[in-house]
């Protein structure tokens, strides 16, 4: 018994011990453990003392500046002095909020020295705040003959390490003890008063009078015979995914093992009476085939499996299979309770139609089978997302590995089929198994930012703390293409948090020297990007302007002035000091990079990878081009326009020319620039009215002469010759086979439009109508003038 009471003593004040340790938050754990260090945190006080990890944890942010080579994780003192050295310069470079008090308690391992250091780390690198709950007494916790005593706190409170360094004087160390000591015997005197009982117990012979009464000892009982039941082991036939989705629905429930039995009886009965898979996909090839393309398959094999070979040697034409994919979309349902019931059917799925998978991204029935696996992915998502998520990546994921590896241009799609097999809570679970999967950091970064692209807008911290620490990975990485793409990546962090990439700033500045175009291309976009979340008065907006003109005026590429015409038109209202290079840099653009720029589609409105939507560079950076006329002043893109048709000697408009000329004429116009107009009109009369001849442009070209005429007013009725001479181009002699007929239907509707607007244009259209119909005499010609007059 007093064995067992020692032992139940010294485990209480082990506990009450080790209850009263504290430990790092929870938040800056998993940021800890998100940094992937070297060496694993086990003991907060000694693990961080040498400054080695700290070293390694700013490394990460700042690879540049803090080069770990000059470290040395060694536990002496000499060693522990000069990584803190060096850190310590770097601390005063940075401006990192660290003193040198904190540094000494870190070094010499004092208790929960090394805590509030981490917090300052954390909030410096993340802009996260640590917001930590006050603890309660921890004093109560520990027995009163486990508390220190004075020679126990004199000790923690100074080192013997800090003997040597920091409290060499000894009249310094004595002051110290002096006070350390002061402050013992005080907590015994309010012990004294809050516990007065334990200071005042018997006298010592009453304390020897007093006898334990013996204690009666139990009788031993009898033991019986132990029996042990033969273990019963019941084969299971189901798939490890199943078993392993429905294990936390089932854990939270004991059963007797009879219902156990009941339920796995029930469910392999269920996948026995699914009905397989290629019964399915045979009807819809047997059905939707065409006939002279379902006599050539082997008769030997399953028609969807006959199908995919020929697919695959290139034996059958794409287009005959679309319709027979098509309609597999349409019974994805069956398909999709098939392979919930019975895993097994899943394999089978992805085993038939892989060989699609490594056909040309061209291909039309590789676009249909990505389709096809999408389909089936949102369905079984959305029936049970745990299983859908289980099955592919048991089955799907080593599919399509190979393919992320060798093929780059198929990423994007065979990631996003995997995003709709797993619903956004379990994204983070999904790319620790492809990061296990590919094995090849490289490629896994090119694989996380397309990931990145795919995340719905307010995704997670997690995910957002994960995509953070790769993309500063990807910052430092030698591959130029790889730190833009990184860059791509920042973009969306200032979308979801600006105040995460203020510290990254630095980083930033020194990679506008980088020498790839794409890099300062990206580097624009995310200047662009903070620059419309702040504010001209915060400290950080000069730097960002001044990021932004070094990049503009130090640039000979093409492709970054065009980026920078893009992006930067939102900003030019809030920053007019970003005018004269914004400026400079468009009147630098060839006519055909800015009409590029300037016709670019809303890809706001498209999907990612849409062969639409104009993308500078590598398709993995990520650069859409949007079109910046609804943030520029009409008159300025329509001049500019005009310079650049007459010095590249362009004889007819372009599609995109008379697209920018739309869009800038359905703009609101100040009055006062009619006559700057007129001026433009002049000098492009001959181009936009020939325009009228060209059966691509012609419809179009009416709206935009409608319009610009009647902005114009009287002005514009000196340009109706130049019309007068687009209609007789129009309404040829040879009775309308030159001309396209919808050319002479469009030339008629623009004599209509402008009758319609009234005086002054009516009586000049009409003279120009008189003078046509008395030049042509053909009758379908006639016929026409008869309508417009």
């Amino acid at each position: 018994p007093c064995l067992c009471v020692c032992v139940f003593v010294c485990l209480f004040v082990h506990i009450a011990v080790f209850t009263c340790a504290v430990g790092p938050h929870r938040e800056v754990l998993k940021w800890l453990q998100s940094l992937d260090l070297s060496y694993s945190v086990k003991n907060v006080k000694r693990d961080f003392a040498n400054g080695f990890l700290i070293a390694e944890i700013f490394s990460r942010y700042f690879p540049h500046d803090v080069q770990m080579h000059s470290f040395d994780n060694g536990i002496g003192l000499p060693k522990k002095l000069g990584n803190w050295a060096l850190l310590e310069k770097f601390f005063m470079r940075k401006r990192v909020p660290i003193a040198r008090e904190m540094i000494d308690d870190v070094i010499h391992c004092k208790n929960d020295a090394a805590i509030p250091l981490l917090e300052t780390i954390y909030t410096c690198l993340t802009s996260k705040k640590v917001h930590n709950v006050i603890p309660r007494n921890d004093d109560e916790l520990i027995p009163p003959f486990a508390r220190p005593t004075a020679s126990k706190a004199i000790k923690e409170n100074i080192k013997d390490s800090e003997l040597i360094t920091t409290l060499q004087d000894d009249a310094e160390s004595r002051s110290r003890a002096s006070n350390v000591l002061q402050s013992h015997q005080q907590s015994l005197r309010n012990e004294r008063l809050q516990e007065p009982g334990r200071f005042t117990g018997p006298s010592s012979p009453q304390r020897s009078s007093q006898r334990v009464p013996p204690r009666a000892m139990p009788a031993e009982a009898p033991q019986g015979q132990v029996e042990f039941k033969e273990v019963q082991v019941r084969p299971i036939n189901r798939n490890i995914a199943t078993l392993r989705a429905t294990r936390d629905v089932n854990s939270s429930m004991p059963k007797s093992d009879d219902e156990a039995q009941r339920e796995f009886n029930e469910m392999d009965a269920k996948a026995l009476q699914v009905k397989p898979i290629t019964h399915i996909l045979n009807g819809v090839v047997n059905e939707h085939l065409e006939p002279k393309e379902f006599r050539l398959l082997d008769q030997s094999k399953d028609s969807v499996v006959s199908l995919v070979d020929r697919l695959v040697a290139s034996k059958i034409d794409p287009e005959a299979a679309r319709k027979v994919f098509e309609e597999m979309m349409q019974n994805s349902d069956d398909l999709v309770t098939g392979f919930l019931a019975s895993p097994k059917e899943f394999w089978r799925m992805f085993s038939i139609f892989t060989g699609v998978l490594h056909l040309p991204e061209t291909n039309v029935c590789y676009t249909m089978v990505l389709r096809l696996f999408c389909e089936i992915g949102a369905r079984m998502t959305a029936e049970d997302p745990f299983l859908a998520c289980g099955l592919f990546g048991d089955y799907g994921l080593p599919k399509i590995v190979p393919l992320l590896k060798t093929k780059p241009a198929k990423r994007k799609g065979l990631l996003g089929m995997m995003y709709f097999f797993c619903e956004s809570t379990m994204h983070l679970r999904v790319i620790k198994a492809l990061q296990d999967s590919l094995d090849d950091m490289d490629c896994f970064l090119q694989c996380i930012v397309i990931l990145m692209h795919l995340e719905p807008e307010g995704f997670s911290e997690d995910l957002l703390d994960l995509y953070i620490y790769y993309a500063m990975t990807g910052l430092g990485h030698q591959s130029a293409t790889l730190r833009a793409s990184a860059l791509s990546m920042v973009v969306l962090v200032v979308r979801q948090s600006h105040l995460l990439v203020m510290p990254m700033l630095d980083k930033l500045e020194a990679m506008k020297d980088d020498g790839w175009w794409e890099v300062s291309a990206q580097l624009l976009r995310v200047c662009a990007q903070l620059l419309q979340v702040l504010l001209p008065q915060d400290e950080q907006c000069g730097r960002v302007c001044d990021l932004v003109t070094d990049i503009v005026n130090n640039t000979y590429s093409p492709l970054v002035r065009k980026m920078a015409v893009s992006c930067l038109a939102p900003v030019l209202s809030k920053y007019t000091s970003l005018e004269a290079i914004y400026h400079e840099a468009l009147d630098q653009l060839s006519e055909k990079d800015f009409s590029t720029v300037m016709a670019a589609p809303d890809p706001s409105a498209m999907e990612l990878g849409d062969p639409q939507q104009q993308v500078l560079g590598n398709s993995l950076a990520h650069m859409p081009i949007t079109s910046p006329l609804n943030f520029l002043d009409p008159l300025l893109v329509v001049q500019s326009l005009s310079d650049k048709i007459r010095k590249s000697n362009l004889e007819n408009l372009e599609p995109e020319h008379v697209h920018i000329l739309l869009g800038v004429l359905e703009m609101q116009f100040e009055p006062e620039q009619a006559e700057q107009w007129y001026e433009v009109l002049k000098d492009l009369e001959l181009h936009v009215y020939v325009a009228l001849a060209d059966d691509e442009l012609c419809t179009t070209i009416v709206s935009v002469l409608h319009r610009w005429i009647t902005y114009i007013g009287q002005s514009a009725i000196s340009t109706f010759e130049t019309l007068g001479k687009a209609l007789k181009l129009v309404f040829s002699p040879d009775g309308g086979q030159a001309t396209p007929i919808q050319c002479q239907v469009a030339a008629k509707d623009l004599v209509l439009a402008l009758r319609a607007s009234g005086e002054p244009f009516a009586a000049e259209v009409d003279k120009v109508v008189a003078t046509l119909k008395n030049e042509q005499q053909n009758e379908v010609l006639q016929e026409l003038l008869d309508g417009c007059a």
